[in-house]
């Protein structure tokens, strides 16, 4: 594992960025952020974490670097907004951990496209443990029906970033990492002006109670997204890189129990079993670790 320790730990250090932003978010939607609204803000500021990739290289992307990122940009832009309806319908708790299945649907595109990166069968075993833990973390407390729309965004976010880091590692090694990275994520960023007419309310008005948390979640969301996309896009381990990735849920889950209660979040609320339970599905993600190949 020491071979690919760097990207693997990169991958980790993301999970843990991503779950904080998430709880963060997911407050600010509680208190009325407005789902498109912390979705365009959170794009923009994302964006701006990658002024410094061109520079990297010394030099401005050219045609490919641009078409390459712009087509996983549009990918990613589709899977974020996604992703933040499913956090709008579903507890953050619930939802990170879900998307810790796209390790499964990374492993799968790989082998279906035949990209950079084909999994191993030890690869294999580490995702489908992540199958079990979406039905253990999906699971409802007694009494409640399960919510099958969060559930499905959350599925159907996991697909789409899955085919993005799927496809990340094939297109970036054929051209400049930085440059085809930097392309995607201001792809996205410039894609978010197409959601200003569907803003409920006013767009520039500041509403000091919600969007400090709204705010506060664009940080750990840009740093992971930097970090998660030097882990694929500069090394060739894609389904490997997510499983550790996957590990945001268990993340999700500690810091909603140690944290959810501190800044108000309605889902740290919902009991001990049903965290626990989730807990021991996320766990299913660390094992997974073990069977990573290095």
């Amino acid at each position: 594992m020491s071979e690919n320790l760097p990207p693997y730990l990169l991958a980790f250090g993301a999970g843990a960025f991503y779950a904080l932003s998430a709880l963060l978010c997911k407050r600010g939607l509680e208190l009325g952020a407005g789902t498109i609204r912390s979705l365009v803000f959170s794009n923009w500021i994302m964006a701006m974490f990658f002024i410094p990739f061109p520079f990297i290289e010394g030099s401005l992307p050219v045609l490919e670097d641009i078409q390459a990122g712009v087509m996983l940009g549009g990918i990613f832009f589709i899977s974020q907004a996604t992703c933040f309806l499913a956090l709008k319908k579903g507890d953050a708790s619930m939802i990170t951990p879900i998307m810790g299945s796209k390790s499964i649907f990374v492993a799968s595109f790989v082998l279906f496209f035949d990209l950079t990166g084909t999994p191993s069968a030890e690869t294999w075993i580490a995702t489908a443990l992540t199958a079990i833990a979406v039905c253990l973390i999906a699971w409802p407390k007694n009494g409640l029906k399960p919510s099958y729309l969060a559930i499905s965004l959350g599925l159907l976010t996991a697909a789409g970033f899955g085919l993005t880091d799927a496809l990340v590692p094939e297109l970036a090694q054929k051209s400049s990492p930085a440059h085809v990275i930097f392309s995607m994520f201001w792809t996205v960023g410039l894609s978010s002006f197409i959601l200003l007419p569907f803003v409920q309310g006013k767009f520039t008005r500041f509403n000091k109670r919600s969007d400090k948390w709204m705010f506060l979640s664009c940080i750990p969301m840009g740093l992971q997204a930097v970090l998660m996309s030097v882990a694929i896009g500069f090394h060739e381990v894609p389904a490997e890189a997510n499983v550790f990735y996957a590990c945001r849920g268990i993340w999700a889950i500690i810091l909603t129990a140690w944290l959810g209660e501190k800044i108000g979040l309605f889902e740290s609320q919902i009991g001990k079993a049903v965290l626990s339970r989730r807990l021991l599905g996320a766990s299913l993600l660390i094992i997974g670790i073990y069977f990573t190949p290095g």
